[in-house]
């Protein structure tokens, strides 16, 4: 093949080919001999904004600012006969990216390749998007499981613990109606004043376990009813509660004192309502001997929550049995003491959390408790 053949055909090559190319050369006459360039193919004056004309001998720089470093001469010195190419790795040249390669011509020349990697940058970003909500949905679907999880190990605890109320608590009463249903049967010697009272306790007996039922139910409805959350007023929520406190209550003496402002609250104000009775009656029922009871209401708000407050002048909590009052069926006294099912303060915590709250007590023995209802305030 003649020289002029050659040239021609590496003309049509040079101008023809989709690929970007350029052919510098390393200037003897600088002091650190920065690169001039020599020519570039149509695909790299597209890059460089040089769309036609001679490229002429103008610095590397000129056509594609900041793209290449002070360290490019001396990649090029050191593979200067040595054959061979070094990837510059990727660099964006307005908003398209490409990875850049050098290797050694002849002479102190020298080619540049520039291979757009926009789309595979894409690619990968669209992929790491992807990887990203998949763990993102990985770790929620993660979180779902162990909340669930959770949930099937409280309801197993609760199972545990009906099973046992059943047994016991439920059996109780039933054992009490037939003992006494049973000496109202065979001894015929009674009175009409002991059979009456005979019947008296059968009846006290039906009527608690009929609250205990009750309270079984109204556990398990928290469990399975569906609950609107919305804006609640506190302050008609406590003025609700006070007033059935009152009817609750009949002749027993009690001071309530309610104090501050009340904000609006995420929630239900029925299952608040029920809430709030349920500590102010327990507040009532578990005082000293001879006391009044004397209850306080109050709020504190931060930006986000609120905490409603019920305090009282009752007998205390040994710090011990804090968490064990929230469980179902669970009793520090006896009934003869303090009459309860042991149902009471569980079905608050499960109304609480449904609401999505937190519950929680500060108390000492001897020196009143303080239960405390956050809830997240309204917007």
């Amino acid at each position: 093949m003649d020289t002029d053949t050659a040239v021609q055909l590496y003309m049509l090559m040079f101008g023809n080919v989709r690929v970007a190319l350029a052919i510098v050369r390393l200037d003897p006459d600088e002091p650190d001999m920065s690169p001039r360039v020599v020519d570039l193919n149509p695909a790299a004056r597209k890059i460089s904004g040089q769309l036609s004309g001679d490229s002429g001998s103008r610095g590397l720089d000129r056509y594609f600012p900041g793209l290449f470093d002070a360290g490019f001469s001396q990649i090029c010195r050191r593979i200067s006969g040595a054959g061979g190419a070094v990837d510059l790795g990727e660099s964006m040249v307005g908003e398209s990216y490409y990875r850049t390669q050098v290797f050694s011509l002849f002479n102190g020349y020298f080619g540049i390749v520039f291979t757009d990697t926009t789309e595979r940058k894409r690619a990968e970003a669209e992929i790491a998007q992807l990887l990203a909500k998949v763990q993102r949905n990985a770790a929620n679907l993660e979180q779902r499981v162990a909340e669930r999880t959770l949930q099937l190990e409280e309801i197993n605890i609760e199972l545990d613990s009906f099973a046992y109320s059943v047994s016991h608590d439920l059996r109780a009463p039933l054992r009490a109606m037939k003992g006494f249903a049973e000496i109202l049967l065979e001894d015929q010697s009674l009175g009409e004043t002991e059979r009456t009272q005979y019947l008296k306790r059968i009846l006290s007996a039906a009527q608690g376990m009929d609250r205990l039922i009750q309270d079984l139910l109204a556990y398990s409805r928290l469990s399975r009813q569906e609950i609107l959350l919305q804006t609640v007023s506190l302050e008609k929520v406590v003025q609700d509660a006070a007033q059935q406190l009152e009817l609750a209550s009949g002749a027993k003496s009690y001071s309530l004192e309610v104090t501050g402002d009340f904000p609006e609250v995420i929630g239900h104000h029925a299952v608040l309502v029920q809430v709030l009775l349920n500590l102010l009656t327990n507040a009532i029922k578990f005082i000293p001997k001879g006391a009044t009871p004397k209850l306080r209401i109050w709020a504190e708000q931060t930006q986000d929550h609120c905490r409603l407050f019920v305090e009282d002048n009752g007998i205390g909590i040994a710090r011990e049995h804090q968490e064990r009052i929230f469980k179902i069926f669970e009793r520090l006294h006896s009934i003869e003491s303090y009459p309860g099912t042991g149902v009471g303060l569980a079905i608050v915590r499960k109304a609480v959390t449904r609401l999505g709250g937190r519950i929680g007590v500060d108390s000492r023995v001897g020196e009143g408790s303080r239960f405390w209802i956050e809830l997240s305030r309204g917007r």
